[in-house]
């Protein structure tokens, strides 16, 4: 059964009435919405920088957030930079065959925080939305195996460049519900569709003096079946249940975001996954911070490949924690 990717990720964010902000991903590192920088009328969170580690698609990332517009003013812009790296046949490979095929996601978005609100930024409010435009670009170099070819050609090297183009809406209502739509464009590939394979190399020396005969393995694993690359046109829709701020410190609270997503394509028969995500919060300097997440997934939730294997049978789980790396608050 697959692993489910899911990142959990907060920002250390300044003392307004909206704090704690998550970053959530699917399995594959796709991100359901996108986190913002809070300002309110005295102090505004300028820049962040946090690490992020993703147990799914077994990556490790940095992102970085700016704010642009100055302090003060209700209506602002930021905009973040994100690089992601993995291997694309999972640590098991590196550690146990010594075989690492790199993978790379560099990302950025623009950001605008009160799109549809036009009261200014007050404790009192009960609605607050954003939106981002954010594209992705992606390298991956793969292991593919044919077993209808010529001996020599059955392992062969493929590298994937992929670009993503998308939108981002999200509104917080009443600082506790967090609804979230994403929807756009990307270049992608079935190769996490194809089956996993262990493909084992031996050669034989018989040693003349002793008749001793030497067996020498070498493995790689690579991935079997018919590799395409098309257009897709994700779309995710989330809302989410936040924690809240005024939590007594060191208290420990459950939230939860209950999402929808897909990746429709000419290709191929559209295939909507549904999950949940269970998280604990802890006040940490009167924030409420998610620490630690665990993520329930449905893949192919409708069936719609004709697995007949049951729901069950294709429910996914992933456990995930985050780390801050700075953050840099500014003050009238």
């Amino acid at each position: 059964m697959k692993k489910i990717t899911l990142s959990l990720l907060f920002m250390l964010l300044s003392l307004c009435h909206i704090h704690g902000q998550l970053f959530l991903e699917d399995k594959n590192g796709d991100a359901l919405f996108q986190p913002m920088l809070s300002i309110d009328g005295t102090s505004s969170l300028i820049n962040s920088g946090l690490i992020k580690l993703n147990t799914g698609d077994q990556s490790i990332g940095f992102d970085y957030y700016n704010r642009t517009t100055p302090l003060g003013q209700p209506k602002y812009k930021f905009w973040t930079l994100g690089v992601k790296v993995k291997p694309t046949e999972g640590y098991a490979a590196v550690f146990k065959n010594g075989q690492f095929s790199p993978g790379v996601n560099i990302s950025g978005s623009l950001n605008q925080v009160k799109i549809f609100d036009r009261e200014a930024t007050k404790p009192e409010n009960n609605f607050l939305d954003w939106g981002s435009i954010y594209a992705h670009y992606s390298v991956n170099k793969y292991q593919l195996y044919k077993s209808d070819t010529l001996f020599k050609n059955q392992l062969s090297s493929k590298t994937f460049s992929g670009l993503s183009l998308g939108l981002n809406y999200n509104m917080l209502i009443k600082s506790r519900w967090l609804i979230s739509f994403r929807a756009g464009y990307s270049r992608t590939n079935n190769y996490n569709d194809l089956t996993s394979v262990e493909v084992r190399d031996s050669k034989f020396q018989t040693d003349a003096e002793s008749s001793v005969t030497r067996e020498i393995l070498t493995t790689k694993t690579a991935r079997q079946g018919s590799y395409k690359e098309y257009d897709s046109y994700p779309f995710n829709v989330s809302i989410s249940r936040l924690t809240p701020d005024n939590m007594e410190e060191k208290s420990l609270m459950f939230g939860y975001s209950v999402y929808v997503s897909g990746k429709p394509s000419k290709i191929a028969k559209p295939v909507t996954d549904a999950g949940v995500i269970l998280f604990i919060s802890q006040m940490k300097k009167d924030i409420s911070v998610p620490t630690i997440g665990l993520n329930f997934q449905f893949n192919d939730f409708f069936d719609t490949q004709n697995l007949n294997n049951g729901l069950m049978k294709r429910l996914s789980v992933g456990l995930t924690t985050n780390f801050p790396l700075f953050s840099n608050t500014q003050t009238e």
